[in-house]
């Protein structure tokens, strides 16, 4: 089971985010002892620097009340990658504050603290379904809209016109773009990102 987990994450850490540390250190011993791999971070902000700036495979993002903070983390994770599955993990009873984040966008939501086996589905389940499709790293705001122009049947030439860029600079973005999806040829990149989120059909 482990093995096949670690297989689903490509190698990136689960994120867990605005957790209190006492919260953090079963979640993280049985995570780990699941051959999990899983990177804390304590604050918000320094979550959402760091899955721009490396990427993550899964979020497990904590709300406390009010629930403010920890949806506000939920949507801006998803902003910067749509395709982002995202655990949420909510004080019992709060059915109001686990529809906000469903509505939002999260995966799935469990009550605090979570029973492991049903964490641990639900991780299994996230990364399995969104694995070997998801870009390796948050596309930029130029590859997002080069990534639209491509899936509209533009060319090199018409994107570098459409964007006042040099043909050169396109192939390069759409180079990068291909190898963040992992994508062989076109087919591949057009499945992919339909998986996360930024074409729907």
């Amino acid at each position: 089971m482990g093995a096949g987990r670690e297989e689903a994450c490509g190698g990136a850490p689960i994120f867990y985010a605005n957790g209190d540390v006492a919260g953090m250190d079963p979640v993280q011993r049985d995570l780990h002892r699941a051959g999990v791999s899983v990177a804390f971070f304590s604050t918000c902000e320094a979550c959402l620097t760091s899955i721009y700036d490396s990427g993550c495979r899964l979020l497990v993002a904590n709300i406390d009340e009010p629930a403010d903070e920890g949806l506000d983390l939920l949507t801006q994770a998803k902003r910067i990658a749509p395709w982002l599955p995202v655990i949420t993990l909510v004080e019992p009873g709060r059915i109001d504050t686990a529809v906000q984040a469903m509505k939002a966008g999260a995966t799935d939501c469990l009550e605090r603290p979570p029973q492991m086996d049903r964490l641990l589905s639900a991780v299994d389940q996230a990364l399995h379904a969104t694995a070997g499709h998801l870009p390796s790293k948050p596309l930029t705001e130029v590859e997002r809209r080069v990534l639209h122009l491509i899936l509209q049947g533009n060319t090199n030439g018409q994107i570098a016109a459409a964007l006042h860029r040099s043909r050169r600079t396109v192939e390069v973005h759409r180079g990068d773009i291909m190898r963040k999806f992992r994508a062989r040829h076109i087919v591949d990149l057009v499945r992919n990102a339909i998986v996360a989120g930024l074409v729907h059909i």
